[in-house]
């Protein structure tokens, strides 16, 4: 602007330009510093704008940090109270089923009394307890332990168990038994422990209803520990063999979510 200025001057002084010619162009200078300062100040403003923008997505970024963090917090919560329900609901199945079980017998014994009693008979006498220390019947031994576990007493629960299968090897409630011990192992995040015995229901106990619910702690108990591959194979095998189990859908949202 300064240049226009003096270049107006020399050809004034020069005598190229008339003073009707130098107002008209003093005047288009004067409009152009004008125009310059009203863009000086608009980029000055925007600069500060910017200032304040930048400021404002560094804050936000901060927040959406702190929220990534929040979210992977609860997904893992979420991921072990899955876990914690399906094991409540595994040990409501087991004392439902016990509770079935323990109806039936009640049954089959009243039934048979009244069957002698009708017949003339006379019911037995109790049998007199023996002298000495009581050795826990099978039902007995095995209550115990699942009355530790009910207080997660976990290694009192897996001793107990363990006593169980050392006394009872084919007991009525061996594949429970092993189940259990598993899931004192799972509870206790010793996952590789807890594979392993979950196992010896699927290979030892084909028939038992425990098998589905042992597919699926070992498949999240494989997650537990990162391997994907074998969680998934776990998982199919439940849609598969075990379509209409209780742990089918579980098995079946799992396999969702990792095939994301």
């Amino acid at each position: 602007m300064r240049r226009g200025i003096f270049l107006l001057l020399a050809l004034l002084l020069v005598g190229c330009v008339s003073d009707q010619q130098f107002q008209g162009l003093a005047l288009r200078v004067s409009a152009l510093e004008v125009q310059q300062t009203s863009l000086e100040k608009a980029r000055r403003e925007e600069a500060v704008r910017l200032a304040a923008l930048e400021k404002r997505l560094a804050s936000l970024e901060k927040q959406v940090s702190v929220l990534s963090e929040k979210r992977a917090e609860l997904l893992s919560e979420i991921e072990a109270l899955r876990a914690e329900i399906a094991r409540l609901n595994g040990l409501y199945e087991e004392l439902s089923y016990q509770q079935k079980q323990d109806r039936e017998a009640f049954s089959e014994f009243q039934a048979e009394v009244l069957k002698r009693l009708s017949q003339g008979e006379k019911p037995p006498a109790p049998a007199k307890a023996p002298s000495g220390p009581k050795t826990p019947s099978e039902k007995e031994l095995y209550d115990q332990a699942l009355a530790a576990l009910k207080k997660k007493d976990y290694e009192g629960a897996r001793k107990l168990l363990q006593r169980y299968l050392e006394v009872y090897p084919q007991g009525k409630y061996a594949a429970n038994a092993h189940y259990w011990i598993a899931e004192t192992y799972y509870a206790q995040r010793r996952y590789e422990e807890a594979i392993l015995e979950y196992q010896k229901v699927v290979d030892g106990f084909p028939q038992s209803y425990k098998v589905p619910a042992a597919l699926l702690k070992q498949g999240l108990a494989f997650l537990r520990i990162g391997d994907t591959e074998a969680a998934r194979i776990l998982f199919k095998k439940i849609l598969s063999r075990y379509p209409q189990s209780e742990q089918a859908p579980l098995a079946r949202k799992y396999l969702k979510r990792l095939s994301r």
